[in-house]
C-alpha cells in the first residue's frame, strides 16, 4: 500500500508531529586522532637535537671565546672541561702545552677528540666527577662551559657542587652561560638550541658557587661574544636599547669565575 500524506496544520511543522527519537539523535562518535608523543631524550633523537646548534656556532669566534677562558684561569697546569663538546677548548690547552682532560656524554663528540689525540672520557657527567672525586683527582682549573642552561635548578645545583669537588685548594671554576640580560638571547638565540631548559642569570650562578664553598673572583658579560654588527647598526642596537630599555647590543653570554679558598 504506498504511504498516506496528511495535511498538518499551518502552525505544525514535520519536526513538531515527529516522535523525539527520529530528529533528536546522540551525535555519532568521532574518531579520535592520536597526539604524537613526546621526545623521549634517552633515545637517539637526543643525540641528534644536541648537535642542531653547532649550525649556530662560528667556529672562529668561539675559538677566540675559548682563549679568554684560558687568561681567566690564571697559569693552570691542569685543567677538566666538563662538556667538551668537539674539544675545541681542549685544543687551546693543547696548544700552551697544558694537560687537559674533557668529559662529554655524546659518543660523537668523544670519538671526534680521540681522534685528534685529546684525552676524554665518555659519559654522564655527574657520574663521572664522582668518580674523579672519589679517585682523588683535582685540578687547578675547571670550565663548565654551556652546560648549566641544558638543566633545570637542582641539577645545576649539582653540578657546581661535583665540580666544586674537584678544584683543588687555590683552584679556579669558570662556568659560561647565555647571557640572560641580552634581549637578543631571550627572544631567539637561546631558543636556537632545543635542549636548552632555561637561562641562569650571573647572580644566581654566584649564589650556587658560594653555596658550593667557592669564592666568586669575576663575574662578567663576555665581551668576545658581542655580536657582530657593522658600525651602523651597533649605533642603532644602542640607541634602541637607551629607548626601550631592553638591551639589544649586550654581549650573548655571561661568564662567572669561582676561586677554592686555600684553607
Amino acid at each position: 500500500m504506498p504511504p498516506t500524506c496528511v495535511a498538518l496544520p499551518w502552525w505544525q511543522s514535520p519536526l513538531q508531529r515527529a516522535p523525539k527519537e527520529t530528529w533528536r539523535r546522540d551525535p555519532q562518535p568521532r574518531s579520535v586522532r592520536a597526539m604524537p608523543r613526546p621526545f623521549d631524550l634517552q633515545k637517539e633523537t637526543a643525540r641528534d637535537l644536541s648537535r642542531v646548534a653547532d649550525a649556530f656556532v662560528d667556529a672562529d669566534a668561539d675559538l677566540a671565546t675559548k682563549r679568554g677562558y684560558l687568561a681567566r684561569l690564571g697559569a693552570p697546569a691542569t685543567v677538566l672541561d666538563v662538556g667538551c663538546g668537539q674539544g675545541r677548548f681542549l685544543d687551546v690547552l693543547a696548544e700552551r702545552g697544558i694537560e687537559g682532560l674533557g668529559l662529554d656524554a655524546s659518543s660523537d663528540a668523544v670519538a671526534a677528540c680521540v681522534a685528534r689525540g685529546l684525552t676524554v672520557l665518555q659519559g654522564d657527567g655527574l657520574v663521572l666527577l664522582r668518580r674523579l672525586h672519589e679517585d682523588r683527582r683535582k685540578f687547578a682549573g675547571v670550565v663548565l662551559a654551556h652546560v648549566v642552561e641544558h638543566f633545570d635548578g637542582a641539577t645545576v645545583a649539582e653540578w657546581i657542587a661535583a665540580c666544586a669537588r674537584v678544584v683543588m685548594p687555590g683552584g679556579r671554576l669558570l662556568v659560561a652561560t647565555p647571557n640572560s640580560r641580552s634581549l637578543i638571547v631571550l627572544e631567539e638565540v637561546f631558543w636556537l638550541d632545543p635542549t636548552h631548559v632555561r637561562p641562569y642569570p650571573r647572580a644566581l650562578l654566584e649564589k650556587l658557587g658560594r653555596d658550593a664553598g667557592l669564592q666568586v673572583v669575576a663575574s662578567y658579560d663576555d665581551s668576545t661574544t658581542v655580536p657582530r654588527r657593522s658600525l651602523l647598526r651597533r649605533v642603532l642596537a644602542r640607541l634602541r636599547s637607551l629607548l626601550s630599555g631592553a638591551d639589544r647590543s649586550a654581549p650573548l653570554d655571561s661568564v662567572v669565575v669561582f676561586e677554592k679558598p686555600k684553607a
